[in-house]
């Protein structure tokens, strides 16, 4: 008899399963056929039963499925997850409180030595124990530890070892029990009366002292310790509340509670960098990427040659290879120099993306620049590497970083800028806007160019907008109706033509784009606009930057763009006046 019609039947005998757990509206998350929970029908409680493929749709996110909505979710298939105490989790957020959740789990096959062969189900990745830890196979899960795990939103209700009689057996027995397999654990959970993630990560910012806000942390991770917001949403409370020193002990959690998931490695890794300790962090961050295609990371495929992991670069040739946006090729442009100067290097080569070739070839740092399109031609040299695994190998600390700003510039004799407006008033030049494409615009860029009106107001100070795609538009349009305000997007056709205007200019401002990161590796002078969660780069508390000295940082602090404004206006006013 099919092992799930044994159990239906089972549990259709017993009082607690026909009038209790499985009553009112359930969801079934099941296998293939069995997701249709085809016995259903002997449970006369049910009003409604929805199934759920588990071969066919996501089993953590769900479609964003609302919590508390189901007065029981049941399923035989938690051991086809390599995380069961992840989606255990999960299942129990759909639950209304007061429901329940019932599990079927397949059983440690030691734990009789008789089991049937043909209930031991070989699409499970996972079975489960009731030994000590100690005792049981690697890989299996102890069934204590889970409901244990789970006792922050849910009871126990029952745990039992379920058996099954060999009718088959041709050997005669006056023990019955000696023909008895166990084949399978059964728990019920019953959902307690939790408050849901959402209005526990809202709550964070109203908290009235740190205390309270720790205090709704600590609750947010014993509740939904499972949950990638989670951590999100604590690590910018933390920030804005400047408990930086907590976030490393926090993404360490979330890698050990979803330790298969990218998300909580990549942001262990950046927060780690941000923190300061840069080969860890670049270690980790390099880890994410182990075995996985090129095209994650660049547009052309690297070299056959082998890749560079800190051998002696004395005497030896070298390209940094392509990767990512503008920005970060132009920050890690400096390692041709630290290549040459450091590590003995006796050529290196660079690999870029098209608008950068001619700005690194006029900076003379590297022996060649050349074009993505062009690097399939490229002659053989002893190392290629990217960038970003350049800190694991080279030993760089965050308070100690050689002094190699400038390493662009313009290149040869160049005609000076010249640029409109009064001659005698102090120059600064504005981005404000980053390209739409980039995963945090939202944050990075200012909604308008209106935020920077209280600027614009100033006396003796004339602007000029250096800025290219979204935003041109309102850089027109306030050219025309101040006239101290300079639209200067429409004449720079490249990174050279932005590089002589910067160069004309007494002051960049700008939010994180590529171009700030041009004013900073030309030692420009920078007033970097931040979101209070911005770049690895920018690190988190610091008002400088150990990578631009000429860099100076205003952060977004939880108060919005005003506040950061008006910071900025009050120091331009002093620059102005001792200039």
């Amino acid at each position: 008899m099919n092992q799930s019609l044994k159990l239906a039947l089972r549990r259709a005998r017993d009082p607690a399963f026909l009038h209790g757990y499985f009553s009112g509206v359930g969801l079934n998350m099941g296998a293939g056929r069995d997701s249709d929970f085809d016995y259903a029908g002997l449970f006369p409680g049910i009003e409604q039963l929805i199934a759920w493929n588990v071969n066919e749709r996501d089993v953590i996110h769900m479609d964003d499925a609302p919590a508390d909505v189901f007065d029981f979710v049941h399923s035989e298939c938690l051991g086809r997850f390599a995380n069961p105490r992840q989606v255990l989790a999960r299942w129990l957020e759909l639950i209304k409180p007061g429901g329940y959740l019932i599990l079927t789990l397949p059983a440690d096959p030691r734990v009789e030595e008789r089991i049937s062969p043909t209930l031991t189900d070989v699409d499970h990745e996972r079975i489960f124990t009731m030994d000590r830890p100690d005792a049981a196979i690697a890989g299996s899960v102890n069934v204590l530890e889970l409901v244990n795990d789970a006792s922050a939103v849910s009871s126990c209700e029952r745990i039992l070892l379920l058996r099954e009689f060999d009718e088959n057996r041709q050997e005669e027995s006056a023990d019955r029990q000696h023909q008895a397999a166990a084949y399978a654990i059964e728990i019920v959970l019953r959902k307690r009366d939790v408050p849901p993630l959402f209005n526990l990560v809202t709550a964070m910012p109203g908290a009235q002292t740190d205390s309270a806000m720790l205090d709704l942390c600590h609750a947010t991770i014993r509740l939904y310790p499972y949950r990638f917001q989670t951590y999100f949403h604590i690590n910018f409370e933390l920030v804005r509340r400047g408990f930086c020193d907590r976030l490393e002990d926090l993404w360490d959690e979330s890698v050990r509670r979803l330790p298969n998931e990218r998300l909580p490695r990549l942001f262990n890794a950046l927060m780690l960098i941000a923190l300061g300790k840069l080969t860890e962090g670049f270690r980790r961050r390099e880890a994410l990427f182990d075995g996985a295609d090129w095209r994650g990371r660049t547009t052309v495929a690297p070299p056959a040659y082998p890749n560079w992991c800190g051998e002696s670069l004395e005497g030896k040739s070298i390209v940094i290879w392509s990767e990512f946006g503008l920005g970060d090729e132009i920050f890690f442009f400096r390692f041709a120099r630290i290549f040459r100067e450091r590590h003995g290097a006796a050529r290196v080569t660079v690999v870029c993306q098209a608008p950068l070739v001619e700005l690194f070839s006029a900076s003379g740092e590297a022996a060649a620049i050349c074009s993505v399109e062009d690097a399939p031609q490229l002659p053989l040299h002893d190392y290629w590497v990217y960038p970003h695994a350049i800190p694991v190998w080279a030993s760089l600390h965050v308070d100690h970083l050689l002094d190699v700003v400038p390493y662009l510039r313009m290149g040869g004799e160049h005609t000076p800028m010249v640029l409109p407006g009064n001659p005698q008033a102090f120059k600064v030049g504005v981005i404000f806007k980053g390209a739409p494409t980039h995963e945090n615009d939202a944050a990075r860029s200012l909604p308008s160019l209106s935020c920077l009106d209280p600027l614009f107001a100033l006396d003796d100070v004339e602007f000029y907008i250096m800025q290219k795609g979204q935003g041109e538009d309102e850089a027109a349009d306030y050219a025309v109706r101040l006239r101290n305000v300079h639209d200067l997007g429409p004449r720079l056709r490249s990174f050279g033509d932005t590089a002589k205007v910067m160069d004309a200019l007494d002051l960049i401002i700008s939010v994180d784009t590529s171009a700030a990161n041009l004013a900073g590796a030309m030692g420009r002078p920078l007033w970097l606009m931040l979101p209070m969660l911005g770049d690895w780069r920018w690190h988190l508390e610091r008002e400088d930057s150990p990578w631009f000295p000429s860099a100076r940082l205003f952060r977004e602090k939880g108060r919005g763009w005003p506040e950061v404004v008006e910071r900025i206006r009050l120091a331009l006013i002093e620059l102005r006046n001792t200039r």
